[in-house]
């Protein structure tokens, strides 16, 4: 029977490879109805980093009602500035805690494999507001990339 201290050891050490595929809530339109696929999250590609990017498993996601604005607005969110859901979908969920899973060459002095994160939801680039979740997919998801959009802030990382 398997120790259970033990699984949770090894998902804390992140040494695991990461699944080819996991879970993601899409959204593509306004009201709940347009979360998912047929009301179920969809299987996705887990892809590895590009040198500018991280692979980051979602450890822990919470919801606010900031969220429950883009689920009543969709598109017309202003801080969706027009985005199309129905062809570029985004995800809720904007408050995350994260493990780094892999690191493109460019960020290996930086980060390192099982460190631990959370995500600032409030980004900045060049003054305009790209929070997570809105233009930049949050963390309905398993694992997911993240690159410039998230690290190459006004702020720094």
């Amino acid at each position: 029977m398997p120790n259970l201290h033990d699984n949770y050891n090894t998902y804390r050490a992140a040494t695991d490879p990461a699944p080819a595929e996991c879970w993601a809530w899409n959204m593509y339109g306004p009201g709940l109805e347009s979360i998912g696929k047929a009301g179920a999250p969809e299987q996705v590609a887990v892809q590895h980093p590009g040198p500018d990017q991280l692979l980051v498993r979602i450890d822990t996601v919470g919801l606010c009602f900031s969220d429950i604005k883009i689920i009543q607005q969709g598109g017309k969110h202003p801080k969706l500035y027009g985005h199309d859901l129905s062809v570029h979908p985004t995800r809720l969920g904007h408050e995350v805690a994260l493990t780094i899973m892999e690191i493109g060459a460019n960020l290996r002095d930086r980060y390192a494999v099982g460190q631990r994160c959370a995500v600032q939801p409030d980004i900045f680039q060049s003054g305009q507001s790209r929070a997570y979740r809105y233009t930049v997919p949050g963390g309905l998801v398993q694992y997911h990339l993240i690159g410039p959009e998230v690290l190459e802030t006004d702020d720094g990382a």
